[in-house]
């Protein structure tokens, strides 16, 4: 380009898990391949025919505003559980945290090391077993359903991604009124938090 200048393109794809990015089809060491190579092999020839279908069950900021409340004082032991009364916390449009982090929808700005938020959301009749948690988490948090732990991550993500549901808060979900409480932590860079619910069909 420098010596002849002129359009040039190239495509990249990397097929393994480089330091600390996990986007390849192989581990960094390559001793695992991550996907089926079958269903990829009939992707790739055009069949998309058993490929899962994603439905968001509970939105996050990504899909529509939604209210929480949060606060940003620690609160007392049992703010993850149903019965806790949370009506001296703020309300706040989700998600959480400061603008120009990553795949962030930063409704709310959150600018301190911790966070807690709850809110209410309504389900239809189950089964849940294929319901898995949709969240964007920068940095550590920890998910509960109905006052049982759904999930605790670490570090920070780019996206939004889905998580396995423990098999005890799935067990905890319900037709109708439930309630989704999370805490996160936060020690340098950007920050945001935000979760629903997906169902996998």
């Amino acid at each position: 380009m420098k010596d002849k200048p002129g359009l040039s393109a190239a495509i990249y794809t990397q097929l393994t898990d480089v330091e600390t990015e996990a986007n390849g089809l192989l581990t960094y060491d390559r001793a695992v391949v991550k996907v089926d190579a079958g269903r990829v092999a009939r992707a790739n020839r055009g069949d998309f025919s058993k490929v899962p279908q994603i439905e968001v069950v509970v939105p996050t900021a990504r899909e529509k505003s939604v209210e929480w409340r949060f606060t940003l004082e620690r609160p007392a032991s049992d703010w993850f559980k149903t019965g806790f009364d949370d009506l001296g916390w703020k309300n706040g449009q989700g998600g959480f945290g400061t603008k120009g982090t990553p795949g962030a929808v930063v409704r709310t700005e959150w600018k301190t090391d911790d966070i807690w938020v709850r809110r209410e959301f309504e389900l239809p009749e189950g089964p849940f077993d294929n319901y898995s948690l949709l969240m964007h988490h920068d940095e550590d948090a920890e998910v509960y359903l109905n006052g049982v732990l759904a999930a605790k991550v670490a570090g920070f993500i780019t996206d939004y991604e889905e998580f396995t549901i423990s098999s005890d808060a799935k067990k905890a979900l319900k037709k109708g009124k439930n309630v989704i409480a999370i805490h996160c932590h936060q020690t340098v860079g950007g920050q945001y938090i935000d979760a629903g619910l997906v169902r996998v069909k």
